[in-house]
């Protein structure tokens, strides 16, 4: 029996069924990879991190306030353990899975524009890039990444913009180029 929301999953692992809690590992763990991975986090740190945010989501799960997103929780939980971890390492290269597209030329050239943008985003100061990957990367509203950042709503809703900005300019000055961030990242979630 597949439960259809995450709080129907929590509510059936705090009433004894262990083994729902596959339903969230399954649901979370290659966004929080690429999260991780986004945020400069080796292949094999991210896996780390990975296992251990939800190993600590499941043992936290009694405290989650069922009236808040358990998504901003678990992402919380991940950001902070990455702080903790002290994990500021470059990326080298994002190993990503290739998605359909007409032709192969056009699936190589938006492979090598997410490259490029993701290599762009490692110029940017931390707090940007991490707005703009909970944003456009988990599809989380900027009261769900205030909540995470402990940023108002408005400073996420500046960062947002001041990234997108900085962002352009960085790719306009490098190339000439006008790149779309959201075109580039579009079909990120149904990777994940």
């Amino acid at each position: 029996m597949e439960l259809i929301n995450d709080h129907s999953i929590i509510e059936a692992v705090l009433n004894g069924n262990k083994q729902a809690y596959a339903g969230i590992v399954r649901r979370y763990q290659n966004k929080l990879y690429g999260l991780f991975r986004k945020m400069g986090s080796s292949e094999a740190d991210a896996q780390d991190l990975t296992q251990e945010t939800l190993i600590k989501a499941y043992r936290k799960l009694a405290s989650h306030n069922p009236a808040q997103s358990f998504a901003g929780w678990v992402y919380t939980i991940a950001i902070n353990l990455q702080k903790d971890r002290g994990s500021r390492k470059k990326q080298d290269s994002l190993q990503e899975d290739s998605y359909e597209r007409e032709t192969p030329e056009s699936k190589l050239l938006q492979k090598e524009l997410r490259s490029e943008l993701d290599r762009l985003l490692e110029t940017l100061p931390e707090h940007y890039r991490l707005v703009l990957i909970l944003r456009y990367t988990n599809q989380l509203s900027n009261r769900e990444i205030a909540n995470i950042t402990g940023m108002s709503v408005r400073q996420v809703t500046n960062a947002v913009f001041r990234a997108k900005i900085s962002l352009r300019k960085i790719v306009e000055d490098k190339e000439g180029h006008h790149y779309d961030f959201l075109g580039a990242y579009q079909n990120e979630k149904s990777q994940s």
